[in-house]
């Protein structure tokens, strides 16, 4: 007969042997476990080295082409526009270091830089004194506010493809405040410019032009921008479009997609979509340079861009 001794003997020895049980699995599976999370932390640790070691082969390139775009700009882009009188427009609220960056390069490129003309926000004519002001600088009759500005803007693109022959109009949108005007450096010795540039004296006969736009713009592209543009293209004006972008989701092509999206502007104006580098401001140099000469085309980086840098000018037969 089973007495309670027995009983309380045996069920020490199940709880005994279960906590051993307990104890033993516990230490294999954290053995396991460990092994397990120190291998992925090796892991971890060759895949970050392996990473640091190529960015630093990639910051090792990119000064390199830093150094060769430093070094070979001028070899690239001297003389290639030298006595040619360019004017540049940009739309308030772009970045205004690609505008300038390319000034320097268009310098280096010898051109007769007029200066900068800064289409301003009062375009937007959020008052009806804005649109008699407006009228009066370019002498039409008092209208709806789309109607006096696309005639504006259309006289506008008149002077950049007549010069001289208009520059009265450049003048009077800038007493207006409709657009400002940022005279351009000191010639260097690259340029050949002596011609005291100002509101009252440009565009020049001759005069080619870069449009540049896009993101930040105070003024809408599609609906203000966009119809200067295409009465410059109708016009068969000498002019290149360009912004600089963003290789971010929407932050490309914001203006020059545009562009490229409507044949009558798209056949006749060259655009360049990547500004904000020399890569692109070299090409906004030489599509100048072919400006109303071959064929438009699209440089840059962006979905629409056909190469980099515009193809070298035929070599003239002996």
């Amino acid at each position: 007969m089973l007495n309670l001794r027995y009983h309380v003997v045996s069920l020490v020895a199940v709880f005994l042997a279960l906590g051993i049980g307990v104890i033993m699995g516990a230490t294999v599976i954290d053995r396991v476990t460990v092994d397990q999370l120190r291998n992925r932390l090796d892991g971890v640790e060759a895949s970050d080295r392996n990473t640091r070691s190529e960015n630093d082969r990639l910051a090792t390139q990119l000064r390199t082409w830093d150094k060769f775009a430093d070094q070979g700009r001028a070899e690239l882009l001297a003389g290639q526009l030298r006595g040619v009188p360019v004017l540049l427009v940009g739309v308030d609220g772009i970045d205004r270091k690609s505008v300038s960056d390319l000034r320097a390069q268009l310098m280096t490129a010898g051109a007769n830089v007029e200066g900068t003309l800064w289409l301003t926000d009062k375009l937007n004519l959020r008052s009806q004194a804005d649109v008699n002001t407006l009228a009066n600088a370019v002498g039409v009759a008092d209208d709806t506010p789309d109607v006096v500005r696309a005639t504006a803007l259309a006289k506008l693109a008149d002077a950049l493809r007549s010069g001289s022959d208009q520059n009265a109009v450049v003048a009077a949108l800038h007493q207006g405040g409709f657009i400002d005007y940022e005279a351009p450096p000191a010639p260097t010795s690259t340029s050949s410019s002596t011609t005291p540039f100002g509101p009252d004296t440009i565009p020049v006969r001759g005069t080619r032009s870069v449009i540049i736009s896009g993101a930040g713009a105070r003024l809408n592209d599609d609906t203000m921008t966009m119809p200067f543009v295409t009465q410059l293209a109708l016009n068969d004006a000498p002019v290149i479009a360009a912004e600089a972008g963003q290789d971010t989701p929407g932050g490309r092509d914001v203006f020059v997609g545009l562009i490229l999206r409507r044949p009558e502007t798209a056949a006749r104006i060259s655009t360049i979509d990547n500004l904000e580098s020399f890569i692109g401001q070299a090409a906004a140099v030489l599509a100048l340079r072919d400006a109303g000469q071959q064929p438009a085309a699209h440089y840059g980086v962006g979905a629409g861009a056909d190469r980099l840098l515009p193809e070298p000018p035929p070599t003239p037969t002996q």
